[in-house]
């Protein structure tokens, strides 16, 4: 019996071991927001993203650390969360205070895969070079092709969005005709791969093929049912991405950062214009997602490859009075999450909503391919993500989990705290508040703080609070044309639940450590 025993067990691990060629193709898009036909967004084309739902496991409730690319892609590149990389912002980088750091990437890489990759993985420059040395495979700058993160022309009179019939300038052409390039060479040797591939869109600018513009006539391009800053709100939680909006001429004809407060939203033929845009770059990305998928069917590769696609964040599109990310608001947090796992044919189809993080990543695909990275418990900073791997082999769903964002705020206008207050290229140390945000079953609870430059961490009690309701929101679109998260953060509710903001409270410092001694930790 013990023999027996000894033999299934071996042949149970013989299974997901990377001798078995269990590869990894990870892949990631930039602010795309869970507005997809696999959420029930039928509003938006993209049949690949659909097709490939029907064979993963589609979170509803799955969320960013931070809703900004670069602090973001050092969260789950790392395995930790922005209050352990101390990466807030586009200043600063993991590798300052976790030189010793493992990454997903260099986790494989140190398994013995073949780890490659193009496009936006890591945010260019944070960490320098891709963090290259540590996290890649030597021949990415040598023997094979050398990153690929290009440039493409911008659109006539600089305007955020244009159809273009000339396709091949796309960034995101260019990455997969890489991602393509690499897959032929990593299936040439007898190793493992993780292949990471970056779409650029649908980021501003909008530049799409005229097909994906015509597949979204302007007068079926529905607006924000909640086109202002919720009732009650928190003038520190609004935000006016100034410098991102002003570069663009058609912005600023429809009356540039200045005509956004948290009353006051832009013209409708505006929101609709720039609306149009953001779907037709989601339905090429979706396209560029099908050139890959389609490339590792050809090498024969799809039936021994777990794919994970999803987004960095999430993004507003007037929803809340927003426009682009950079809040707390659901729907600058709150990101698709779709794992495909050929071995699990009983997790195809299947739905999760209990909420996860992308913190998450790297213990869970390193778990699906059978790689231990139990080494990291010794580094500097563990891995601060779960493993849900088993969710793949019947486990169940955490429904008591709670996600976790923040977002940094530089308040130049105490009066007005809403204007003038992006921290996005401002040193750390410089900031003037920290936005904390929980995501239960039903609560979003965010509380703000203000900021201590010397100990890098929230000071005092909190100076605001927000409080939303979102009991029936089941994370798919609500069949009018538009996304259902919104509808759920219409007022801040904090005032009329006591008992409720002080339980989330205490919560919410036990999780950040807000509640621990007051010692510094860089």
């Amino acid at each position: 019996m013990a023999l027996r025993t000894l033999l299934a067990l071996t042949a149970t691990a013989a299974a997901v071991t990377p001798q078995r060629r269990k590869n990894v193709l990870f892949v990631v898009s930039d602010d795309l927001r869970p507005e997809l036909p696999c959420y029930g967004c039928d509003h938006v084309l993209a049949p690949r993203t659909t097709a490939l739902a029907k064979e993963s496991i589609t979170f509803t409730r799955a969320y960013a650390q931070q809703a900004l690319c670069a602090p973001s892609r050092n969260s789950f590149l790392s395995g930790r969360r922005p209050a352990h990389t101390k990466s807030w912002q586009f200043v600063d980088d993991f590798r300052e205070v976790g030189p010793d750091w493992t990454t997903l990437p260099g986790a494989f890489r140190r398994a013995g895969y073949q780890a490659v990759g193009c496009g936006k993985i890591f945010h260019p420059g944070l960490p320098p070079n891709q963090d290259l040395d540590k996290s890649w495979d030597k021949r990415m700058n040598t023997t094979w092709a050398a990153w690929n993160n290009p440039n493409e022309p911008r659109c006539p009179q600089n305007t955020s969005w244009c159809s273009v019939e000339d396709t091949e300038r796309f960034q995101d052409t260019q990455i997969a005709s890489t991602a393509l390039e690499l897959l032929t060479n990593v299936t040439r040797d007898e190793r493992p791969f993780f292949l990471a591939v970056g779409f650029r869109k649908p980021h501003v600018q909008w530049r799409a093929p005229t097909r994906a513009f015509d597949a979204y006539p302007p007068w079926n391009v529905s607006l924000a049912s909640r086109p202002k800053a919720p009732q009650h709100s928190v003038d520190v939680a609004f935000h006016v991405p100034k410098h991102e909006i002003d570069v663009f001429s058609d912005w600023r004809a429809c009356g540039g950062s200045q005509a956004l407060t948290p009353a006051h939203n832009y013209p409708s033929e505006c929101q609709q214009a720039w609306r149009r845009g953001y779907y037709a770059a989601v339905t090429f990305v979706d396209e560029q997602l099908g050139v890959v998928l389609d490339g590792l069917t050809a090498r024969n590769r799809e039936r021994d490859t777990a794919v994970v696609f999803f987004g960095d964040h999430g993004w507003h599109l007037g929803d809340q009075g927003e426009w682009m990310k950079m809040t707390n608001y659901e729907n600058a947090v709150r990101v698709p999450l779709l794992i495909r796992v050929p071995w699990a044919p009983q997790s195809a189809g299947k739905v999760v909503s209990a909420p996860v993080e992308l913190v998450d990543l790297f213990p869970t695909l390193a778990g699906l391919a059978g790689v231990d990275v139990g080494y990291t418990a010794r580094e500097s900073q563990p891995l601060d993500g779960r493993d849900l791997s088993p969710l793949f082999f019947g486990g169940a769903g955490d429904d008591t989990h709670v996600a976790r964002s923040v977002y940094p705020r530089c308040v130049a206008n105490a009066s007005a705290a809403w204007k003038h207050n992006d921290c996005n290229d401002t040193p750390r140390r410089q900031f003037t508040h920290m936005g904390y945000s929980t995501r239960d079953e039903r609560w979003r609870f965010t509380a703000w703080y203000e900021w201590s430059h010397l100990r890098l961490r929230p000071k005092g009690s909190p100076v605001a609070v927000e409080l939303y309701d979102h009991a029936g929101d089941t994370g798919t679109c609500d069949g009018a044309g538009g996304s259902a998260l919104e509808d759920y953060e219409w007022a801040n509710v904090a005032g009329d639940h006591a008992s409720v903001v002080e339980a989330q409270l205490a919560r919410l410092e036990h999780l950040f450590g807000i509640d621990a001694p007051d010692v510094s930790v860089y």
